[in-house]
C-alpha cells in the first residue's frame, strides 16, 4: 500500500468526492494542526481510496475493493481506532483488520454529516461571544462531560476558531473545531440552557471558518434529535452517515 509522500496528487480524487471526503480533505491540508502522521492510497497514479492516520484513522473509499486494498495492508501493530468514516465500511474495515485487536468486540458511534448550504447560514446570534483563551483550557476540561483533557482542549483553542459566551468572566457555552476542520465540542452548562446559546455560537463558529474559506460542517450523532433539529434550523443540510467505532 503506497505511502503518499506528497499529498498534492490526492486533491483531484478528494475534491470529486466531496461531501463525503470533508474530514480527509480537512486532515490532509492541516489548517487546524491535524497531526497528520501519515496519509496511504491504493495507487499512486489513480487512487480510488485513501486511508489517514492522525489521532485515529479516517477511511475513504469510492467502492469497497478499493477500500479492501487500502486496508490490506496496514500496519499490524496498530489498535483499530477510527472516525468520520462512512458507515458502510463498517463491516469491511472488521473483516479486513489485521491488527493486534482482530477480533474483539468494538464500539460503534454513528452520525450524520451535516454541511452548511452555499449563502444559507441563518444570522441567530442573540448573545455576545468572545474567544476562548488559553487560560479557558482548564475550566472547560474540568466542565467538559465527556472526558476531554485540559490538554486537548489548549490544543484545539490554539489551532483553531474556539468561541464562548461568558458569565461573570467564565465560559458558560463554547464552541471549537476539531483536528479535520469540523465543528464540534459544543457544549451549555445546564442552568444556560434553554436561551438560545447553542443556535448563537454554532452560528458564530460558522462564520469564522467562511471568514477561513473553509466551508462549515458537523457530525451529529443520529440520536441527538435536539442537535439535528438546530443544524437544520440554521441552514446546515445532512449529507451521509459516518462512524466513529474501535475495539473496547
Amino acid at each position: 500500500m503506497p505511502l503518499c509522500r506528497n499529498l498534492e496528487f490526492l486533491r483531484p480524487f478528494v475534491e470529486s468526492n466531496q461531501p463525503a471526503t470533508m474530514s480527509v480533505a480537512g486532515l490532509i491540508a492541516n489548517r487546524f494542526n491535524s497531526d497528520l502522521r501519515w496519509t496511504r492510497t491504493d495507487n499512486l497514479i489513480d487512487p480510488h481510496a485513501v486511508l489517514c492516520r492522525s489521532r485515529r484513522f479516517t477511511l475513504f473509499a469510492d467502492s469497497g475493493p478499493a477500500a479492501a486494498r487500502v486496508l490490506a495492508e496496514a500496519p499490524r501493530h496498530l489498535r483499530m481506532s477510527f472516525g468520520a468514516t462512512p458507515t458502510r465500511f463498517c463491516r469491511l474495515v472488521r473483516k479486513c483488520w489485521r491488527g493486534p485487536d482482530a477480533g474483539r468486540r468494538l464500539w460503534y458511534n454513528h452520525c450524520y454529516l451535516y454541511l452548511l448550504k452555499p449563502g444559507r447560514l441563518v444570522d441567530a446570534r442573540a448573545h455576545r461571544v468572545t474567544r476562548l483563551e488559553p487560560a479557558d483550557a482548564a475550566s472547560v476540561a474540568r466542565l467538559w462531560p465527556y472526558g476531554r483533557s485540559a490538554d486537548r482542549i489548549l490544543t484545539r483553542i490554539r489551532s483553531g476558531p474556539s468561541l464562548c459566551i461568558r458569565r461573570r468572566g467564565l465560559p458558560v457555552a463554547w464552541a471549537l473545531t476539531h483536528e479535520d476542520g469540523s465543528m464540534g465540542f459544543l457544549h451549555v452548562l445546564a442552568p444556560y440552557r434553554g436561551q438560545g446559546m447553542a443556535r448563537t455560537l454554532t452560528t458564530a463558529l460558522a462564520q469564522s471558518l467562511l471568514r477561513l474559506g473553509v466551508p462549515p460542517f458537523m457530525y451529529i450523532v443520529t440520536r441527538n434529535q435536539a442537535s439535528i433539529r438546530l443544524s437544520a434550523s440554521l441552514g446546515f443540510a445532512r449529507r451521509g452517515r459516518f462512524s466513529w467505532f474501535g475495539t473496547e
